[in-house]
């Protein structure tokens, strides 16, 4: 509690607010919706007396029927206020559902209040009408449900009115916790925090049950407290980012409409004429740039940015949602413009536009019985042209818009689905490293340098709008990109350069295992290891060496180390018992997995060792291993394998080898004694793509 009271005063963090219903003094008709038997009941036993006693609490009784009643918050809050006066019993049985809810919430809330008071904050709890109270809170314990139905819809009454409260202060909001008792707070934490606008490192969620267990809720909070104040800088730019995007478009709008027709009609005659560029597409691209120099005069978007400059990313937390950083998304985008610009073209006198990618026209086939037909008897297009590839546009625009070439330049290349072993980070000019054709599947091109191809436009006409075209627009490079490829494929001595992709990602699969004394693999039955984790896919620092980091969730980081805390030493391997106790003393594995774990290559299968931040290794990492049911073996281990040299030296002592496979000297050897006692838990998961991993953690 001392940690967690010097890790929020060092981010500033002194008010925290709980909000829930169960704070309310009287609950409301929605309370109550889904009740209806025991309304039923309730109305059905009523006696005179007790009729007479409502109609003088509540006038309006002896005029509503009981279905309005019911809907009514007033009578729902009289009958409460009166439960223990008029027909307590019947009374006692229709709220006894939500007397028991509430007070199950209230119980878990006062543990929460006395944690959090205990490391130093100043708490205040609010019930539905909370949206002034987030005004100066710096971290809030919001309800899913500010309902006791739980109804699917009631999410809306905290999404919105937490969206109002942060809206108010959109450059330091606070921090967020999601609490719930029910079971679907997994499925609804996205659309709560992307409805409230809230950043992953700023929300996190807590399942009330959690708020008992010792250490869960100090452990939550000094995480989101820790990266609070890099949260904020990330916060202030995008708010400065909409801020200027607006004053840019208004800038933007205002310069527009200085252009009259007799502008219009001006760049048309004395430019577009002579240039072959329609009027529209021209626009177009021209609006564009001024708008991007208009949000780079933004002085607060330059200022927050280089604050980000500044950024310390030596210490990160762990996803909250497994997959969720979609950065493909990101890298197509820069790539490629949108679809619907497609329908501009670049030139008056020409089908295709720079940077244009074409791809076959895929017909439904015809039906068996249907006779022949001349068009079916003419060859096909482009034979050498497969369905599974694609052309570029690469002749130069200013060309292609005068109308001044006889044949256009064309680039092939293979369109490949987009798998673990497809991507690259490394900059190649000859690879497009995602291309999205709207079909829902991800795929990358490469590029033949030495499939050329040139077409006169009158063959491209026929290509792309014949009466049965054979080929269509799937996507239009930018030209930045479009550029690259050009540039490569002519050998030019001046080369662009392109942004680098961000890193690739995909899903992983987890289990969590320990080593029994029998030295064989116990799991752990991790449930929220289904979440499974990310992998990451991009380039080592140098920029030289592929570089591939599995990284798991919040909550599997956390539930490993739980689950590791609870195992009994008497129940692993007597040699490992030492090193569990040291790990279930401190932080440290939880910090090496949260930071993520460095694996081999796709077809490398040796073991890679993962470290600490002080350089302690925690376990080793291999890929596409076959999981073995004894982690410790003796000669042939997979762990290490005997070189020559051991084996020569050793052949009577099968139970010595090193760390070395293949020839040369033997410089570590282990015996396999050594080697039982300094391996004792294992993570053992399963990569998307039919990839696999086993960790097995010291």
């Amino acid at each position: 509690m001392a940690e967690l009271a010097e890790i929020l005063a060092s981010a500033n963090i002194t008010r925290a607010l709980i909000v829930d219903d169960a704070i309310d003094e009287a609950p409301l008709a929605d309370d109550l919706s889904i009740d209806g038997p025991q309304w039923t009941r309730f109305f059905d036993d009523l006696t005179g007396p007790d009729h007479a006693a409502l109609t003088a609490a509540f006038p309006e009784y002896a005029d509503l029927e009981a279905e309005d009643l019911q809907k009514s918050d007033g009578f729902v809050g009289c009958l409460w206020a009166n439960r223990n006066l008029i027909a307590p019993a019947l009374c006692q049985t229709l709220f006894a559902r939500y007397v028991a809810d509430m007070q199950a919430d209230a119980n878990h809330l006062n543990v929460l209040r006395a944690q959090l008071e205990g490391a130093g904050l100043v708490c205040n709890a609010v019930g539905r009408d909370f949206i002034a109270a987030v005004a100066d809170a710096d971290i809030v314990f919001m309800d899913l449900y500010l309902c006791s139905a739980q109804r699917t819809d009631d999410i809306k009454v905290s999404i919105e009115g937490l969206a109002s409260a942060i809206a108010k202060r959109r450059t330091k909001p606070p921090l967020v916790i999601l609490m719930s008792r029910s079971n679907r707070l997994e499925d609804k934490r996205s659309e709560f925090r992307e409805g409230t606008k809230l950043f992953e490192s700023t929300f996190r969620i807590l399942v009330k049950a959690d708020i008992q267990v010792d250490g869960v809720v100090q452990r939550t909070v000094g995480r989101l407290a820790t990266h609070y104040k890099k949260s904020l800088k990330l916060s202030e730019f995008v708010c400065a980012w909409e801020d200027g995007l607006d004053a840019a478009r208004d800038r933007t709008t205002k310069l527009i409409r200085k252009l009259g027709l007799s502008d219009l009609a001006q760049i048309q005659h004395l430019l577009l004429s002579a240039e072959g560029e329609p009027m529209g597409s021209y626009l177009v691209d021209v609006f564009d740039k001024v708008l991007q120099h208009e949000i780079e005069a933004n002085a607060n978007i330059i200022a927050t940015a280089l604050a980000l400059n500044d950024l310390d990313t030596s210490e990160f937390p762990a996803p909250l949602v497994p997959g969720a950083n979609d950065l493909l998304e990101f890298v197509e985008h820069s790539l490629f413009h949108h679809r619907a610009r497609l329908k501009l073209p670049g030139a008056i006198d020409s089908s295709v536009s720079f940077g244009d990618v074409l791809r076959r026209k895929l017909h439904a086939p015809a039906a068996p019985e249907a006779p022949a037909t001349d068009e079916a008897a003419k060859p096909t297009a482009l034979p050498e042209i497969k369905s599974d590839m694609v052309m570029a546009v690469l002749s130069p625009a200013c060309d292609l818009q005068r109308n001044q070439l006889k044949r256009v330049l064309l680039l092939a290349g293979e369109l490949l689905v987009l798998k673990t072993e497809a991507w690259s980070a490394k900059i190649d000019g000859t690879k497009t490293p995602v291309f999205d054709m709207g079909d829902g599947i991800r795929r990358c091109i490469k590029w033949d340098l030495k499939h050329v191809l040139t077409l006169t436009h009158s063959e491209l006409n026929d290509l792309l709008i014949s009466e049965q075209p054979a080929f269509e627009k799937v996507g239009r490079l930018r030209d930045l990109h479009a550029l690259e490829i050009q540039q490569k494929l002519l050998s030019s001595m001046g080369r662009v350069g392109l942004a680098a992709p961000m890193p690739a990602t995909h899903v992983v699969r987890i289990q969590a295992f320990t080593v029994g004394t029998d030295k064989k693999l116990r799991n752990l039955n991790v449930a929220s290891l289904t979440d499974g984790g990310v992998c990451f896919i991009g380039r080592t620092s140098d920029g030289e060496k592929a570089h591939e980091k599995l990284v798991l969730t919040e909550r599997a980081c956390e539930d490993i180390c739980r689950a590791i805390d609870q195992v009994d030493p008497d129940t692993v391997h007597e040699r490992s018992r030492d090193i569990l106790r040291s790990i279930q003393k401190s932080n440290v594995l939880y910090e090496t997995l949260e930071q993520g774990i460095t694996v081999a290559n796709l077809n490398n299968e040796n073991f890679v060792e993962f470290k600490s931040r002080e350089a302690a290794t925690q376990g080793l990492v291999a890929r596409n291993k076959k999981q073995t049911d004894t982690l410790i073996g003796r000669q042939g281990t997979p762990a290490f394998r005997p070189c020559a040299d051991c084996l020569r030296r050793h052949r009577r002592r099968a139970g010595s080898y090193c760390r070395r496979s293949g020839s040369g000297r033997c410089s570590r050897s282990r015996s396999a004694t050594r080697l039982k006692s300094s391996l004792w838990c294992g993570v053992v998961g399963t990569y998307g793509f039919h990839s696999h991993l086993d960790v097995f953690i010291r």
